[in-house]
């Protein structure tokens, strides 16, 4: 919806938490489709700023449904897991802050910040997403006459929010509107610790925001840093693509949509004095 003065704009943090964004495809799986296919993938890249490729473990198939089954979707997905024997490729860069994910039915791009990198802007991942994915396109089509149906897309942020930042105690949790705080009641009961998830339906229908909250600690090094502790909070948005629309442009305007999803969601479930923290540009 707009008005006389045209579309909001998004909210725009100086200083974001954030330590890794994904924007990615699910398409449908190929029969055949294998591991050689995604290392014969690799060596058409940059041997020299696309040098590491591991394997990991398969991502189960993830489709939002809006009937009665959706309730069921984690125990069909993990049976859809089982069924198809795999793995998944990823591909990093020389700076270890890029990643490229391959599946049969998934492709991936990361922006891997936990080392302390600036976050380069969605429109920047977008566009490093935008040639791998074409890139990626091509090369199934042209070397084994494959043509990809992509047929969701999806947007992940992670945002690591460090103890003595906007909280110091599970007390300031408030912080995140829909937990208002762990309770505590004098003399009987301390909160101590949370972890859930929350899912919104995106309307009309038009995808997920699935949240999750983790709290947790990352050791030192025992001599120069100490135990931090932080609050892990996991916003993805993910819906199904347009099928009238070509494969590159059909994922694009998805994600476009998924990212604004976040980000609008982001600054309403903060607290004023979160967004404050965090810079927000245009409050």
């Amino acid at each position: 919806m707009t008005d006389d003065a045209g579309p909001r704009p998004l909210p725009d943090y100086e200083r974001p938490p954030l330590v890794e964004s994904v924007v990615g495809v699910q398409f449908d799986r190929v029969p055949g489709l294998s591991t050689a296919h995604f290392a014969a993938f690799w060596t058409t890249l940059d041997s020299e700023q696309w040098p590491t490729v591991v394997d990991a473990n398969l991502l189960a198939a993830q489709v939002e449904r809006f009937d009665e089954s959706s309730k069921w979707a984690k125990a069909v997905q993990l049976r859809a897991l089982q069924q198809h024997p795999g793995c998944r490729v990823q591909i990093k860069n020389s700076d270890s802050d890029r990643m490229i994910q391959v599946q049969n039915g998934r492709f991936h791009f990361n922006w891997l910040g936990r080392g302390g990198g600036v976050y380069p802007r969605y429109e920047s991942v977008r566009s490093e997403f935008s040639v791998l994915w074409t890139r990626f396109l091509q090369f199934v089509s042209t070397r084994y006459s494959i043509d990809l149906r992509p047929n969701q897309w999806e947007v992940t942020y992670v945002n690591q929010i460090p103890k003595g930042t906007v909280w110091n105690t599970p007390a300031d949790w408030s912080f995140f509107r829909p937990l208002g705080g762990v309770p505590t009641m004098a003399g009987t009961i301390e909160g101590e610790s949370f972890g859930g998830e929350w899912h919104f339906v995106i309307p009309p229908q038009r995808g997920r925001l699935h949240i999750a909250w983790q709290h947790g600690r990352e050791e030192g090094d025992g001599q120069h840093e100490q135990p931090q502790e932080y609050v892990r909070l996991t916003l993805t948005a993910r819906g199904p693509t347009e099928p009238k629309y070509d494969p590159i442009a059909a994922v694009l305007s998805g994600l476009d949509f998924g990212r604004q999803t976040i980000v609008r969601s982001f600054r309403e479930l903060m607290s004023d004095a979160a967004n404050q923290y965090w810079g927000l540009k245009n409050a």
